[in-house]
């Protein structure tokens, strides 16, 4: 199979992949609706009312956070891995993850503790300069560019963050342990859909943003010696780079919470689909990180009867067996 076709028929099965799972997401549930009712409710012909109100009411809010979550950390993680040049840099790995988590759970205590009510713009604050503290103390500590002592240090930044995050955890009354405990776990803790239309278009104007910076990428793909060689200013690349890998696992840990291994599972696959062409390799890493979070949310809704599951856990079930796979396979060039 020739490399055209081989991205050809990815990127198709991708796509029908990802169209397949958002209508079983969209009709699956206490409430089954069959593929044409759904189709009616979607695209609002003649539809039943009660079909329109399970669609755009109760499920809809879901498939936008897992599009949101998925896409985002599908994005980050791509970004780390071009910046590091390695293959298992991830926002939860290196620590980015934790430092958003962090920010959230003080938050939570805070606002126990001296009782005032936050919003969830001083929510998505508290996250971001948790993501960025985190980032810089990892990246500050490998100033010497080592992929190796990145990866180490963010797994080292990640428990000693985790372990703060547990001790405040113990401190908390009932109430604010468990809302500590369903952003952790890594849950859509907020889908009412003026809060998740906010993230979307902020989604949007980030997606933007690193399609507009997929030059400067590919040219860090070739190493900086040569990204220098053909115009890229390598530093300020990499800053902008790295920013906007915050700013998108600052959208998904704000919608979905501490979710894990998208951004590790996702470009891995498309790289091996595509090859290491950001240009390529981005459109599919979105699409396959999307597919991996719409899967794990109807998995975790509706796979253990009338339990709910956190959809964080879902998708480290699924991801997990492929970091352990990568761990082992890709050592020799980590």
């Amino acid at each position: 199979m020739t490399r055209s076709v081989k991205t050809t028929v990815s990127f198709m099965a991708a796509i029908l992949l990802l169209i397949a799972a958002i209508l079983w997401q969209l009709s699956t549930g206490d409430i089954h609706l069959g593929l044409i009712e759904t189709l009616r409710a979607v695209f609002d012909i003649a539809p039943d009312q009660t079909a329109w109100f399970v669609v755009w009411q109760l499920r809809m809010p879901h498939l936008l956070a897992a599009v949101i979550t998925g896409g985002a950390l599908a994005i980050s993680g791509m970004i780390l891995q071009t910046l590091t040049r390695n293959p298992l840099a991830d926002s939860s790995i290196l620590g980015i993850n934790a430092g958003a988590s962090l920010g959230a759970v003080l938050l939570i205590g805070a606002s126990g503790v001296y009782h005032f009510h936050y919003s969830d713009n001083g929510l998505a604050l508290v996250v971001l300069l948790g993501a960025l503290l985190s980032a810089s103390l990892v990246f500050f500590v490998n100033r010497q560019g080592s992929a190796t002592r990145v990866l180490l240090g963010g797994v080292a930044l990640t428990s000693v963050l985790n372990g703060i995050i547990l001790l405040i955890q113990l401190q908390l009354n009932q109430f604010d342990f468990e809302e500590a405990l369903i952003w952790l776990s890594g849950s859509f803790w907020d889908t009412d859909m003026g809060f998740l239309m906010r993230y979307f278009w902020l989604y949007l104007i980030l997606l933007v943003c690193t399609v507009c910076a997929l030059r400067l990428l590919s040219g860090l793909t070739l190493g900086q010696e040569m990204a220098k060689a053909i115009g890229v200013n390598v530093k300020l690349a990499q800053r902008l780079l790295m920013l906007l890998a915050i700013g998108v696992t600052t959208v998904a840990v704000s919608v979905g919470g501490a979710i894990s291994f998208v951004g590790l599972m996702a470009p891995n696959i498309a790289k091996r689909l595509v090859g290491a062409r950001p240009r390529l390799q981005l459109p599919l890493s979105w699409l396959i990180g999307t597919l991996i979070m719409v899967v794990a949310d109807v998995i975790a809704n509706n796979g253990f009867g009338k339990v709910t599951l956190p959809v964080g856990l879902i998708v480290a079930m699924i991801t997990m067996p492929y970091f352990i796979y990568l761990l082992f396979f890709q050592k020799r060039h980590v």
